[in-house]
């Protein structure tokens, strides 16, 4: 059976003070796709201490003793998002526990901010050079449009940091270079956004006007009030919503410090349109594709 995996980070149960002085803390992010040859794809992971929590998973859903994950998409540089598989490379006692044939991500070294500082991306890059080499996986990088099959699941990336002029704008974080991609099985549709800011979510729009519609979303930016637009959530129009959220955030981006944020609005039209939600905090689940 093929199914999607969204998994309770750590960092998702965090309920204590949000906004202000304190920032947006992150709540991390972590799928997995099991294909019905169980063939194995993960999408980022979480933070360090999410690596232990991963790895089970990834045994649970493992034919073989030690599991091998086919392919391994970062969706851009944060450490909420890479850490998790950065800590399995690093510590001998979790590497030894599984194998990875392929690692797909793209950060741009000329992503720069307006200070002209490349924030920590060439640093980024070897990093996950680094990991790889730790698996002897082989390095990807996608380009807009480019597919890729695992048996009957098939992803196509919609948004690569290709442009840096669009990009290099508005403060330079990394969210802007953060992959757009679906995965499709047998008779379901996921979005994936990783952390992708309105601007990317606009130019996908455009681009593929009429062909974003998806059975599922994963929210961008953990559901923030900050990454948002209406004409990508309308064209992708999913009936179900992952939000690999932290329970203080939900908390505070329904609540009404944020009540006035157009983003906050928006957000919640997808929510308000889905079926069903799943958020990050309330725990771990498996959807059927």
């Amino acid at each position: 059976m093929e199914k999607l995996i969204q998994y309770r980070t750590n960092a998702s149960l965090y309920n204590g003070e949000f906004g202000g002085s304190s920032g947006w803390p992150a709540a991390g992010m972590g799928y997995i796709i099991v294909s019905e040859k169980s063939k194995i794809i993960v999408i980022d992971g979480g933070y360090g201490d999410d690596a232990e929590e991963i790895l089970s998973l990834l045994r649970e859903n493992s034919t073989a003793e030690i599991p091998h994950v086919d392919l391994w998409i970062v969706t851009h540089p944060h450490v909420d998002h890479y850490g998790a598989l950065r800590e399995l490379a690093i510590n001998p006692k979790l590497s030894c526990r599984l194998t990875i044939g392929k690692i797909i991500y793209w950060f741009p070294l000329e992503f720069v901010g307006r200070d002209g500082k490349a924030r920590n991306l060439e640093n980024a890059c070897a990093q996950m050079s680094k990991i790889s080499s730790a698996f002897t996986a082989e390095e990807h990088r996608p380009y807009r449009g480019e597919k890729i099959n695992i048996d009957e699941i098939e992803i196509e990336f919609l948004f690569v940091p290709d442009d840096c002029s669009i990009l290099n704008t508005g403060g330079g974080n990394a969210n802007l270079v953060s992959l757009i991609f679906t995965i499709e099985g047998k008779s379901k549709k996921i979005m994936f956004t990783g952390d992708a800011y309105g601007r990317t979510m606009q130019i996908t729009a455009w681009r593929y006007k009429g062909n974003l519609a998806c059975d599922i979303l994963q929210m961008p930016h953990h559901g923030l009030c900050d990454a948002y637009n209406i004409d990508f959530y309308r064209e992708v129009n999913a009936k179900t919503v992952l939000i690999p959220i932290s329970e203080a955030g939900y908390r505070e981006m329904h609540g009404e410090q944020y009540a006035e944020k157009e983003g906050r609005n928006h957000n919640l039209w997808v929510e308000n349109n889905a079926e069903t939600v799943y958020k990050a905090f309330e725990g771990t689940v498996e959807i059927e594709l």
